[in-house]
């Protein structure tokens, strides 16, 4: 008795229907992955000895035994693909006739009715290629198509999480004028990759009171450790400078001096000026007025442009280091030094700025 036939766009349609599923499926994450190995035994297709029985020798080919090996891949959709390479042989019975043989590969598309840690029945669909090597006939490639039911049960060995497998398959063979067998399988699964085991909760962590050495503290709330703070008990409140003392209204920048004659900061004034833009930025709302001096070189209308060029640059300086204060620039010439003018020294010194806090 025939089974029934594919036509050729049937084959086309059951390839693609596999090819488009394979890319969706996938992108899904945690795959687990399983290798199979099974034993396996067909009831052959009636016809599959009617050449030999045409030519008198009376055949019986009516059943064959094989092995067939499998990789899987199962999604957390329960969706899954498996790749089989196959190879069986068909028992002739007929004395100094050679059995035939055949080997295949199919990719199966399997649905499992469950996540294969216990017992899970499964069904799929599949198509591949065959090589039938009979004698007489002439042996060639041709397309085959198989469907099946099985199942695999949870672990019967505990190392390696070793499953059974177990499995029934129609396979539509197109050789010649077309077979149809069922081929069963028995074996075993190997999970390959094990599924994720939650991680255990953190044990909790009872609080620790530590001591804090007393030069890390700051007693007094100014901004500034004990260790280096020269004026440890300022009211709260209180601008302080670097070393914890009280700003008063003026801020001297003793080290900000300028080339003769010109509005160009030294190089070791930025090095004030950075201490200076700390304290700044630690008193935000501290409104300032950088006081441009001179010496007494020159007169009073060139001493008093020249000082006003020294407040903008020092104001320049805050603002380009990302000072946001309310800041303000002023020229005071020559009219208030600090020191004689008599000498070089003295005349340097003046040639200087400071801080005046307004608020």
């Amino acid at each position: 008795m025939k089974s029934f036939q594919l036509s050729s766009t049937s084959k086309a349609l059951i390839a693609l229907g596999l090819v488009a599923s394979v890319p969706t499926l996938a992108n899904a994450q945690e795959t687990q992955r399983y290798f199979s190995v099974l034993g396996t035994y067909s009831t052959t297709d009636d016809d599959r000895g009617q050449r030999l029985n045409e030519l008198g020798l009376n055949a019986d080919v009516d059943e064959a035994v094989g092995l067939g090996v499998l990789y899987g891949w199962q999604f957390p959709s329960n969706w899954g693909v498996e790749a089989q390479l196959f190879s069986e042989t068909i028992e002739t019975d007929v004395p100094g006739i050679t059995d035939f043989y055949r080997q295949g590969v199919t990719a199966d598309l399997i649905y499992s009715f469950g996540d294969r840690t216990g017992f899970t029945p499964f069904a799929l669909l599949g198509v591949g290629g065959n090589y039938n090597d009979v004698s007489p006939n002439e042996d060639k490639f041709d397309f085959m198509a198989n469907a099946g039911l099985g199942f695999v049960t949870g672990p019967v060995i505990k190392y390696g999480d070793v499953r059974l497998r177990a499995e029934a398959r129609y396979v539509y063979d197109t050789f010649e004028n077309e077979y149809g067998d069922i081929r069963y399988g028995l074996g075993i699964e190997i999970p390959l990759l094990k599924a994720r085991e939650p991680l255990p909760e953190p044990a909790p962590v009872e609080p620790k009171v530590v001591e804090v050495p007393s030069g890390l503290r700051d007693d007094d709330g100014d901004g500034v450790i004990n260790d280096r703070d020269q004026c440890p008990d300022t009211p709260a409140g209180e601008r302080v400078d670097g070393v914890g003392c009280p700003l008063g209204n003026l801020i001297p920048l003793n080290g900000v001096t300028f080339e003769f004659d010109k509005t160009r900061l030294r190089p070791d004034a930025q090095t004030i000026l950075d201490l200076a833009t700390l304290v700044l930025n630690k008193y935000p709302d501290m409104q300032v007025e950088v006081a441009g001096h001179t010496d007494n070189l020159g007169n009073d209308a060139y001493n008093q442009q020249l000082s006003e060029g020294r407040a903008n640059a020092v104001r320049d300086y805050f603002v380009s280091k990302g000072v946001n204060n309310p800041i303000t620039a002023r020229g005071y010439g020559e009219a208030e030094p600090i020191t004689d003018n008599g000498s070089e020294e003295g005349r340097e010194r003046n040639r200087r700025v400071e801080l005046r806090i307004l608020n």
